[in-house]
């Protein structure tokens, strides 16, 4: 018998509040939303799954908030805990956690999928260094639509993709805030070069060179190896994620049918990003500036015990 832990789905009470946040409604309207786009998952269910993936990376943040400011310092996978952290608290999370809050909305929902992981690029710099990666330690999911395979990530930050791509050879890139294409080849550390993971990769316009962010394959994963992948990213010392503090959001355009840009701190800058133009809206000098800068910005309200968290971390903001 499967453990029912391993596919675990969202209470109808669930699904109302992330709608609610997803279409910044009252709960009432966000239950009609909710019933909305069940019918759009029957009808046109890669239409709703365009939307959908739009909406939660303009709504939940991409953040490693939580192992900087808290008392625990520690990732959990949990669904409840997930749903508590990044939609009851505002908090986000990163790829293990905002995809996975989204696995579960798609089970939900009824869509087919199965997750499965990445090695990201250890440079994100154009041009050919980026043939190098690190291990697997990014979770995407492959949605299938009518026979067709779509990429979808809701957990890459600022570079991730906006939008689900079509997994076959020779499809257009995509134009939208910044260009994105999936590309299918080798790479150069793979000693069995007819091995051919399939490459996300970015570039500002076509004037400019492509950055590969991440590879992928093909395969399913599984619980246990997002529990790995999670363990290495969030407690290692030589993780990024240990070492800097990033908080960014997508926003959406005026229409809200598109994607035009992302406000983000990190580490202790506050900028955004509209259609190519990046604004430092203010430079933190102080925890207490960036503290009241998450509440400003990103409507975050830390408690007490998670900013004394941070208290002799290497990421604290020392006061001269």
């Amino acid at each position: 018998m499967e453990d029912p832990f391993r596919r675990p789905t969202f209470t109808r009470e669930q699904l109302i509040q992330y709608f609610s946040l997803l279409y910044r409604c009252e709960p009432e309207a966000g239950e009609s939303k909710l019933k909305e786009i069940e019918l759009l998952v029957t009808s046109d269910p890669l239409e709703a799954l365009f939307q959908l993936q739009r909406r939660h990376i303009a709504t939940f943040p991409f953040s490693n908030l939580v192992l900087h400011y808290s008392h625990h310092q520690t990732i959990s996978l949990d669904p409840d805990v997930l749903f508590h952290k990044i939609v009851e608290r505002g908090l986000g999370g990163y790829c293990v956690e905002n995809t996975g809050l989204f696995e579960i909305v798609l089970r939900t929902l009824g869509f087919q999928f199965y997750p499965s992981g990445g090695r990201v690029s250890k440079s994100l710099a154009p041009g050919p260094e980026n043939a190098d990666f690190f291990g697997f330690g990014h979770k995407i999911l492959i949605v299938i639509i009518d026979k067709i395979k779509y990429m979808v990530d809701v957990g890459f930050g600022p570079q991730g993709p906006t939008q689900p791509l079509v997994m076959r050879d020779d499809e257009p890139d995509v134009s939208g805030f910044f260009q994105m294409s999936l590309v299918r080849k080798s790479i150069s550390i793979n000693t069995d070069a007819a091995q051919r993971p399939w490459q996300y990769r970015y570039r500002k316009d076509t004037d400019s060179e492509w950055v590969v962010a991440y590879c992928f394959y093909d395969i399913e994963f599984l619980p246990e190896d997002f529990g790995v992948m999670n363990w290495w990213t969030s407690q290692h010392p030589r993780s990024g994620f240990t070492q800097g503090i990033i908080f960014t959001i997508f926003l959406l355009n005026e229409a809200e049918d598109d994607i035009e840009g992302n406000l983000m701190l990190l580490k202790d800058v506050i900028k955004v990003n509209r259609n190519g133009n990046v604004e430092i809206l203010k430079n933190l000098k102080s925890e207490e500036e960036r503290v009241a800068a998450l509440k400003e910005f990103f409507n975050v309200h830390l408690q007490p015990m998670e900013i004394r968290g941070i208290r002799g971390k290497s990421t604290e903001i020392k006061t001269v």
